[in-house]
């Protein structure tokens, strides 16, 4: 049985296949919530702080097509939802036991989507990827333009504080960044059908070079 086993394991190498982690295989991977997006502000990106003088905690995407729809990511549970009086129209889903890449780890995370144009979801909903969660929009007192604003955070017990805010509004609060996690180390692009995604960057400086390099799922 060990000469068995021993040969399958040489037969795996020799022919490139990737066996997915322990983490991995008990995980779920969670994909962009725009199907054809375009990243216009980066996660961390110094250009942005020195446009609008605070740190940007997330992607600012929106649509190479017409469609503003804003899909789950995956299996998850909506926390909240409402219009915040600053960040606009707000959707935060607890997605369990998401896979980061970017650590090879396993855990539960949130998803803050803000300034969405309309709410199609409500608290205690189920969710999947093939769920409406909104229309991305241009609501919020810092919302420029149409666009989703979206943060990942691993904690999960205080769901609406974001680092975002220095100080809290009536749906988001004042929080830490120790948590938030990078969009690119988290999200895949599932190009398969028939949610058929892409990602690119603008490319204006205000995202990192590879930032919509996502593995694909």
């Amino acid at each position: 049985m060990k000469k068995i086993l021993s040969l399958v394991t040489l037969f795996i190498f020799a022919m490139g296949i990737a066996v997915p982690t322990f983490a991995e295989a008990a995980s779920q991977k969670l994909i962009q919530p725009i199907n054809n997006a375009r990243i216009t502000a980066g996660y961390l990106n110094t250009n942005y702080y020195q446009k609008f003088g605070f740190k940007h905690y997330g992607w600012d995407l929106v649509s190479a097509t017409t469609d503003r729809t804003v899909w789950g990511s995956g299996k998850g549970t909506v926390l909240a939802t409402g219009y915040d009086n600053i960040l606009g129209n707000t959707v935060i889903v607890k997605y369990s036991q998401a896979y980061i890449h970017g650590t090879k780890t396993t855990k539960d995370v949130v998803i803050r989507y803000n300034h969405l144009a309309s709410i199609k979801v409500s608290k205690g909903q189920s969710v999947t990827k093939d769920t409406t969660l909104g229309i991305y929009g241009n609501t919020g007192k810092y919302s420029t333009g149409a666009h989703l604003h979206f943060e990942i955070d691993t904690d999960t017990a205080y769901y609406q504080y974001s680092p975002t805010l220095g100080t809290s509004s009536n749906i988001i609060k004042a929080g830490t960044a120790g948590t938030v996690l990078s969009p690119k180390n988290v999200l895949y692009t599932k190009n398969s059908s028939p949610d058929n995604q892409q990602i690119w960057i603008v490319g204006d400086g205000y995202q990192s070079s590879t930032e919509d390099d996502l593995p694909i799922f």
